[in-house]
């Protein structure tokens, strides 16, 4: 690595940029969003894959609400059960 593009740890407050660690956090950025067929350039792109994931966690939320109503819905019917078993012995 060349002496120039070199970005030595200043310490504990560095608050000079590095531009070679901006770089490469810049590609990593984009290489990771084209692997999931987002262009990060494409401000379009960006917002349909914001509301994407913004979907997503609703369906997720629905989902676990509908979880918990079936698990509620299960322990009332045996909650049911049990007493209509013990008192029906009349």
């Amino acid at each position: 690595m060349a002496e120039e593009s070199r970005c030595d740890y200043a310490g504990p407050e560095r608050r000079v940029g590095c531009q070679t660690a901006d770089d490469a956090a810049d590609r990593a950025v984009k290489k990771t969003f084209s692997i999931l067929g987002v262009d990060v350039d494409s401000p379009k792109e960006v917002r349909e894959f914001q509301e994407s994931l913004r979907f997503g966690d609703k369906l997720r939320r629905i989902a676990d609400k509908g979880l918990m109503g079936t698990v509620v819905a299960i322990g009332t019917l045996i909650g049911g059960a049990i007493v209509y078993a013990l008192t029906r012995h009349n």
